[in-house]
């Protein structure tokens, strides 16, 4: 009896430990919103005044205080998030997560993502634009907090130590965000083992090339796919949101009931936790804007003012093109180009591994860049490609140009910033007060002879297919001030300019389509159908396939189905069945005519793809389509045929997967939102979510999903927010969300606050009235350290 009071004594105290130790732990993290702080390095105090939602205010006597306060506050809320963006973008996961990580470092280095954002640094601190004492500001700001608060959640349980923040780190973030853009390291490598398996009637057939009289493609190793899946397993387990797609548009003052312009923009990037935004308000002398920050970078890339606005969404050119080089048949160090041998350049590289030794490793070079085989784990291609990059290819002056967009007076300060943008490619969307609408596609555009084919490797020993140089800015596509009276983007592809079409990896018109049908079919658009236009959930798609499929079906014994089918008006409702059943029924049939000719290695990494959402539609509209023939079989089977087979495959599924009573099922029980945080599979509870959403791939609630056999469909990205800006008001009637909080510190009330908002199509204001502001109760006095 003694030994057992002991020991409950003993675990009692062990009890009260383990809670003191947590409650210490909490109190020691929690951020604080009130009080006064010491800032070295301010000139002055800088006020922060926390409104709802916890959107920082900084109010600074000068615009290098505004930055240092910024810099600390991005610490102070997601000091987890930027550390990890910065080990994605110098390809130094393995530091933090050990040796789990090694494989995609070295795919990482391999790609130049580091060696380029270090080159970007030297050359921004040797240009000593007039930018550098702002950047340097909010550096000092983020070490600042660093060196005297405790270091975040995450680092404690991963047990690694948080390094100072330097000038390169933002160029880190940076480049990994331009390097998520690219969709030609999965998708090149797919059409080129595709051009190989079929006849070029087959790729031409889907009109996945966006030009007519595509000749056939050329023929190289069947195993090129294996560098697609080694590329998409790698981004998979990469931690770090892709950024993937958005709308936009921009109504001038004619379209607008308050004959003002308003701003929409909702970029699509991949969901996490911490959102991707960081929301902020800086005020100081000579200058004002509310700013959509990736944290770990001063300049936001989303912002308004009193005086413009601007939005963003992905251009989608294609700028990385891959060459299969000749080696030398007695000497591997060689490689044959221009009629010339010459000799691979090679680099070392040292990744630092936690809990283990370093591992070195080699990245090889031709003139075209990297050799970006060598990042295969099994089964090495017996062919070296290489890969040119246009964004690691140029001078990087993205620091500047964004703070360009912030710091102009007119429209063409914005262009001429737009105009210094190499990579990533993007589309800069634009309003002001005095009523003016722009957007321009931004990047270099590169001049190739061999245009058609740069969708499938290159032979690298001929010099006519390498970069010949790039379009001037002028030949990007733009409008300016278009007597339609709106601007809009939604990763489609642009027109021709000058009868050049750029190649490019777009998103179906779907979305771009249904933008112009909302804004056509209405003179005169308010604030609220703004919102119901961001959260449209119509699908161009379905509107133009619906029909075909029904028909097939109109004999089924199942006729009261087919009726409450044929009554759906192609809207992704999360409360509905019918999406339920028209979505894997398209994916069913998409994959009963391809999957035969594609192969099943091939098909999971061709599905991943933009071409397979590009050519669904077009598949399903042509009844010749040669797919629907299936190979594996003596008859010549129709597109009939497919398309109610697929439909009983359908039904039997959802059957066995939701049971018998279809009016029970709901699309919204099969497409949720889960917003997981990069260590949520080990600690579930750092995860936001589960939310039963509406919308889906391509409609303008785009929340999008990769297609899986299964009962449900994991949403991968969507929004990153939903902003709306009106000119009319900018500083009362401006409105925004974002998916889940401005905090990526568990213990903020900050944390989620935002995430049931974003799942029910909820807004909230993105508040510039001064007045307003400074009712907050929650207020930080940043002072001068001396």
């Amino acid at each position: 009896m003694k030994v057992l009071k002991v020991l409950g004594i003993l675990l009692l105290f062990v009890a009260i430990a383990v809670i003191g130790y947590g409650f210490y732990v909490k109190s020691s993290l929690t951020p604080s919103y009130a009080g006064e702080l010491q800032l070295g390095g301010l000139d002055s105090d800088s006020e922060v005044y926390f409104t709802e939602f916890g959107i920082p205010h900084i109010y600074s006597q000068s615009e290098a205080d505004a930055y240092r306060t910024l810099g600390y506050l991005h610490a102070m809320e997601r000091l987890w998030q930027m550390d990890l963006l910065r080990h994605v973008g110098s390809g130094r996961l393995s530091e933090l997560f050990g040796p789990d990580m090694i494989q995609n470092d070295k795919y990482l280095r391999t790609m130049g993502l580091s060696s380029y954002a270090k080159e970007s640094a030297t050359q921004y601190l040797q240009r000593n634009h007039r930018t550098l004492p702002l950047v340097q500001s909010y550096v000092d700001g983020i070490n600042s907090y660093i060196e005297n608060n405790p270091k975040p959640l995450e680092h404690r349980i991963l047990g690694v130590e948080v390094e100072p923040f330097e000038i390169q780190n933002i160029l880190e973030t940076l480049t990994y965000m331009a390097f998520s853009f690219s969709n030609a390291q999965i998708t090149d490598p797919v059409l080129t083992e595709l051009s190989q398996k079929l006849d070029s009637t087959y790729l031409n057939d889907l009109k996945i090339y966006h030009y007519e009289g595509e000749s056939t493609l050329r023929s190289f190793d069947d195993r090129y796919s294996k560098q697609a899946q080694a590329t998409l397993t790698l981004l998979k387990e990469m931690k770090a949101p892709e950024f993937i797609g958005s709308n936009s548009w921009v109504l001038s003052p004619s379209k607008t009931e308050s004959g003002k312009v308003i701003l929409a923009n909702d970029p699509h990037i991949g969901f996490a936790q911490p959102s991707v935004w960081y929301e902020s308000h800086l005020h100081f002398p000579g200058g004002e804007y509310y700013g959509y920050h990736i944290p770990g970078a001063p300049f936001p890339l989303l912002m308004h003012s009193e005086r413009q606005a601007i939005g963003i969404t992905m251009f989608e050119n294609d700028d990385m093109d891959f060459y299969i080089e000749e080696i030398h048949s007695e000497d591997s160090n060689l490689y044959r180009h221009d009629n010339e041998w010459k000799e691979i350049q090679t680099v070392k590289e040292i990744i630092k591994v936690k809990g283990q030794d370093p591992v070195e490793f080699t990245i090889r070079h031709t003139i075209h860049g990297p050799v970006v085989s060598d990042i295969l784990k099994e089964e090495p291609l017996d062919d070296v490609v290489s890969m040119h990059w246009v964004t690691s290819s140029h001078t990087n002056y993205m620091i500047e140009s964004i703070y360009g967009f912030i710091d102009a007076e007119s429209i063409s300060d914005v262009e001429k910033a737009g105009s210094t943008i190499h990579g990533p490619g993007l589309n800069i969307m634009y309003g002001d007060t005095e009523g003016n609408v722009a957007w321009w596609a931004v990047g270099k555009l590169i001049k190739r002879q061999n245009e058609q084919t740069s969708k499938t490797f290159y032979d690298g020993s001929k010099k006519n297919n390498d970069p010949d140089s790039s379009y001037s800015f002028a030949k990007n596509p733009h409008a300016i001030n278009p007597p339609w009276g709106y601007v809009h983007s939604a990763n489609n592809q642009p027109d021709t300019v000058d009868g050049v079409l750029y190649s490019g990896y777009y998103l179906p018109d779907d979305r771009g389509e249904r933008i112009a049908e909302i804004l056509n079919n209405k003179e005169k658009n308010s604030i609220d159908d703004m919102k119901s236009m961001l959260l449209d959930n119509t699908s161009k798609m379905h509107q133009a396939t619906k029909s075909i499929l029904l028909e097939a079906v109109k004999n089924d014994e199942r006729s009261k189905l087919i009726e409450d089918l044929s009554s759906w008006d192609s809207n992704l409702n999360k409360d509905d069945f019918r999406p339920l059943i028209f979505q894997k029924w398209i994916h069913q049939i998409v994959k009963s005519a391809t999957k035969d000719e594609i192969g099943d290695d091939l098909w999971g990494m061709y599905k991943s793809t933009h071409t397979y959402k590009v050519s669904t539609e077009h598949l399903i509209l042509n009844e010749d389509s040669p797919w629907w023939d299936n190979i594996n079989t003596a008859e010549l089977e129709t597109r009939e045929q497919i398309i109610k087979a697929a439909f009983d495959t359908t039904m039997y599924q959802l059957v066995s997967e939701w049971g018998d009573g279809y009016r029970e099922w709901k699309w919204g029980n099969a497409h949720s939102l889960i917003h997981k945080h990069a260590m949520g599979d080990v600690l579930d509870f750092l995860n936001v979510g589960t939310y039963p959403v509406s919308g889906g791939n391509e409609v303008l609630n785009n929340m999008g999903y990769t297609y899986e056999d299964g009962p449900t469909q994991t949403i991968r990205f969507g929004p990153s927010t939903r902003r709306i800006v009106d000119f009319s008001d900018v500083r009362n009637n401006s409105w925004s969300i974002i998916p889940t909080g401005q905090s990526g510190n568990y213990f903020s009330p900050y944390y989620k606050d935002q995430a049931a908002l974003f799942a029910n199509g909820e807004f909230r204001k993105m508040q510039m009235n001064h007045s307003i502001i400074k009712e907050s109760k929650n207020k930080i006095v940043f002072q001068p350290s001396n």
